[in-house]
């Protein structure tokens, strides 16, 4: 091994385990494998800062920011209402309303952990005051916050289409049959769960039950129409990403301040916080991460790692299969955007030698992050549910198994049937 390929394989890991924060980990193994590569500091502070000159980027801020001021104007709480009085007369409702609202809301954030945030803090009180166990109730919210990455607008996808050189719009597409099917899965999951465990029917709240649910609709009516605009938009061609992004900001502002009136000045304050804290320490580490993805492809890793698989066996499944396995074992302990911005200049060139599409191939590696912000050491969600419920987190992984395991049976289906995510951005390209 060279001296850039020690210090990837060795320095970054020791720096993970032993605590160091993910940005500087990544920037001190970029800027020593750089000067083994003999590259000067100019070198590494331009690749530092062509990371992040991207104007696709803009978008990512923009979703959190929507969502931000979606939960803070109120309008969250009109959507969990509709599901509650779709759902509340069955076992487990409570669960599947968590579920089916963690949907919704996913097509506003593009965030996984914001969505188990915006939901559980609503949610998890309702579900223990009913009498749901509360690591049940924290265990179901947050693997319902998982579906924020897989549902577009994600996160996530607009970083691996940039990296990958691939459309936003199609990898968004590709992404919403896998996010309904997996919504649907886990309902199942959380419905069999909930009548197995004997959870009684939480009644409907007394000034929900002579409503029907077409008058519940017509009421959140502003709050469901906001997914319809950044989606339609995108997929007509109305607007880009960037651009959908700061239209769900400007909607949501006159929304929650003018329709709703909950945004008052401190509301808006801590939206604006939010966002700037979550945005920041997002985007320090995909700079830091854009030089070791340079100094990867100057090694020439990616090839490497390629000739090596194909030694292995030339069939793409088997080498789809073990790339699986690969990022369930690595999710467990990098950070999300970490594992893409690092995995995914490895993996892209490998599948697309092997003949699979990147946009596929960019769900598979998505529905992969979103199987680990539930495994513990670095399961984002489990501690974000741990803080709301007050549940430690060793509890909630007892109880979250049964939404691992359809979690993995969604990802086999993803990975063995590619028109499952490749249907829909075809036939939107056709209509155009």
């Amino acid at each position: 091994m060279t001296n850039v390929q020690l210090a990837l394989a060795i320095l970054l890991p020791v720096l993970l385990l032993l605590g160091v924060p993910i940005y500087a980990a990544l920037g001190l193994t970029g800027f020593l494998a750089a000067y083994f590569l003999g590259a000067d500091l100019v070198f590494a502070a331009q690749s530092i800062f062509n990371g992040v000159d991207n104007f696709a980027l803009l978008a990512i801020p923009a979703f959190i920011l929507a969502g931000n001021i979606m939960e803070k104007g109120g309008l969250t709480h009109d959507i969990i209402r509709i599901f509650r009085r779709m759902f509340g007369h069955i076992p487990g409702s409570l669960g599947i309303v968590t579920i089916l609202s963690c949907m919704f809301f996913a097509a506003i954030s593009g965030s996984g952990p914001g969505t188990v945030a915006a939901i559980g803090s609503i949610m998890i009180p309702s579900m223990v005051r009913y009498g749901y166990p509360a690591p049940y109730a924290a265990s179901v919210t947050a693997t319902g916050g998982t579906l924020g990455i897989l549902i577009p607008p994600s996160n996530p996808m607009i970083i691996y289409a940039i990296i990958a050189n691939v459309s936003i719009a199609d990898v968004f597409a590709a992404g919403l049959l896998p996010g309904l099917l997996m919504g649907s899965v886990l309902v199942g999951t959380a419905y069999f769960m909930a009548k197995r465990s004997g959870a009684v029917v939480a009644p409907v709240p007394e000034q929900e039950e002579t409503e029907s649910v077409s008058c519940l609709i017509w009421k959140a009516k502003f709050a469901l129409f906001l997914p319809v605009l950044i989606l339609g938009g995108i997929y007509s061609g109305l607007f880009t990403p960037v651009e959908a992004s700061v239209v769900a900001v400007v909607y949501a502002l006159v929304v929650a301040r003018f329709v709703y009136r909950k945004l008052d000045a401190r509301a808006m304050h801590e939206a604006f916080e939010q966002t700037h804290r979550i945005s920041g320490a997002l985007m320090i580490v995909v700079a830091c991460s854009a030089l070791l993805a340079k100094v990867i492809t100057l090694e020439t890793i990616p090839q490497q790692i390629s000739a090596a698989l194909a030694g292995v066996s030339t069939d793409p499944l088997v080498i789809l299969l073990l790339i699986n396995i690969f990022l369930i074992v690595v999710g467990t302990f990098m950070e999300t955007m970490s594992a893409i911005i690092i995995l995914a200049p490895i993996l892209v060139p490998l599948v697309t030698a092997l003949g699979i599409n990147p946009v596929h191939f960019g769900i598979i590696l998505v529905t992969n992050i979103q199987i680990a912000f539930l495994t513990p050491p670095l399961g984002v969600n489990l501690f974000v549910a741990s803080q709301i419920s007050n549940v430690p987190v060793e509890k909630i992984v007892r109880s979250i198994w049964p939404f691992l395991l359809a979690l993995l049976a969604v990802l086999a289906v993803v990975t063995l049937v590619p028109q499952l995510s490749l249907a829909l951005p075809e036939l939107l390209r056709s209509l155009r």
